[in-house]
């Protein structure tokens, strides 16, 4: 009896946890498409009811879906698009294990035809989950793709992997400047890359990093690993120019084990020299707050009479949400007291280990956030136990890195997540990021191309962090 009523609680918990829906709303921005879609609700913010295989005509592939009659795909723009299927195995189910081209689209029928095969084997099967990926989201297309950094001209570079924070112009250079630095390692320095055109990129500084462990060896707030056994620099989030000085906003460990937010100022070039601010801006709180072990990737934007930075906190159990600090000069912050400011982790990002802001931009009263989210994998004691089936049977982003856009009138104290959310993924099909995303976004608008600058984990060859760019002509 006790087992039974035990399974009772647990199932009540399970249907009261399923189809949880947020509010959300649609509003313009340079990315506004789905790139995504798992279920018949298109709708991102919950599980709802799969998208999954009804009939195959497999010799000429031919698949009926159990479409919904307002389905976002047509045939005008079927061809951005690409169906995954996983492959019936713990952690290998989400839908990005096969992939295959479409070649047209029936709505009325509910008809499919498929084309070449991109990833994986086969085809998928009757009753099986299926996912739609959008490969050019709003239009941004990579035309070329392979990484837009060579690693291998920055001669001290340690390992393949790369984070980048932002992509500036410098008046004083003539040419667009990238920082980024090491990661997936525990050597980290700070290089430059520059350019004329946005698309090639060389080394500054002969290659040689801008910013290494040496620099930061008095820095009470960075200057070693996590485990405060190696020297490193902390990570660049963000770069931003005011009153002619290069702000440089970094996250990195104190010995204590804690990750801090801190700044370093150039009064010349974006590449320095740099005068690192010894103390932090932004410091994990007090014991059982949101945010007591870590605070990271900032991200910083003028807002009317003050400029708001917002920011990556982390708890001691591993909970993360985005808060928010304010200043008035870049140098002095506040945190703003009814932080945090977003902590919404359901569907597409129901993860809680996951949601580092990675681009804001400002129109008028509006602050728009983009930011990452993770879908969490079936787990625990119930699936692993009672069904049998942990690390099964979810479709979308399980365990990869997507991002989704927010929106706040009331000066960053609140935000509402887009309808079409997650509105930027990773093209599963390009060997070069075909795991997930991660790190940064940059966006740089001219006349004639907007350009969309991007980190994404490759397994080609080896795991590894790649930068890559798409790009979209304006009309």
């Amino acid at each position: 009896m006790k087992i039974f009523l035990i399974t009772i609680i647990l199932l009540q918990i399970l249907v009261s946890c399923t189809g949880k829906k947020i509010k959300s709303t649609s509003f313009d921005f340079i990315l506004n498409e789905p790139c995504m879609i798992v279920n018949i609700e298109q709708d991102n913010t919950i599980e709802g009811t799969y998208l999954r295989i009804e009939r195959a005509i497999k010799e000429d592939s031919v698949f009926i879906i159990n479409l919904p009659a307002h389905f976002y795909l047509n045939d005008s723009n079927c061809y951005k698009w690409i169906l995954g299927w996983g492959t019936n195995k713990p952690l290998y189910d989400a839908g990005v294990e096969n992939l295959r081209a479409i070649s047209k689209i029936d709505i009325s029928n509910k008809k499919i035809i498929l084309g070449k095969l991109l990833r994986g084997n086969g085809f998928p099967d009757i009753n099986q989950r299926v996912v739609f990926w959008n490969t050019q989201p709003s239009g941004f297309v990579n035309e070329k793709k392979e990484p837009i950094i060579n690693t291998k001209l920055w001669s001290k570079f340690n390992g393949k992997s790369i984070s980048f924070s932002s992509v500036v112009y410098d008046s004083l250079l003539y040419k667009w400047v990238m920082i980024f630095n090491e990661c997936d390692t525990d050597k980290i320095s700070i290089y430059g890359a520059m350019s004329r055109n946005l698309i090639d990129w060389e080394p500054v500084n002969a290659g040689n990093p801008l910013l290494t462990a040496n620099d930061f060896k008095n820095c009470i707030w960075a200057g070693v690993s996590k485990n405060g056994n190696i020297p490193q620099t902390p990570f660049v989030s963000d770069i931003i120019r005011y009153n002619n000085k290069w702000h440089m906003f970094m996250d990195g460990y104190s010995k204590d084990g804690k990750r801090n937010i801190g700044l370093a100022i150039s009064e010349k070039s974006v590449i320095g020299p740099y005068q690192i601010i010894n103390k932090p801006i932004i410091s994990p709180s007090e014991h059982g707050s949101w945010n007591d072990k870590s605070c990271f990737y900032a991200k910083v934007v003028k807002y009317k009479d003050k400029f708001l930075l917002f920011y990556d906190g982390k708890n001691s159990e591993g909970n993360e949400r985005i808060g928010m600090a304010y200043s008035y000069n870049l140098l002095t912050w506040f945190n703003y007291e009814n932080n945090p400011v977003l902590e919404q982790h359901t569907g597409w990002r129901s993860s809680t280990g996951t949601t580092e802001p990675n681009y804001i931009e400002v129109r008028g009263d509006s602050i728009f956030l983009m930011t990452a989210g993770v879908k969490k994998f079936k787990m625990g004691p119930w699936h692993h136990y009672i069904t049998n089936r942990m690390y099964l049977d979810k479709s979308g982003n399980v365990d990869d890195t997507q991002l989704g856009v927010f929106l706040s009138t009331d000066g960053g104290k609140s935000f509402v997540p887009h309808s079409n959310n997650p509105i930027f993924v990773n093209d599963y099909s390009n060997c070069f990021e075909n795991e997930h995303l991660g790190g940064n976004i940059e966006l740089i608008k001219t006349d004639t191309v907007d350009y969309l600058f991007y980190q994404a984990k490759s397994s080609f060859e080896q795991l590894k962090y790649n930068i890559l760019l798409r790009t979209r002509k304006n009309k």
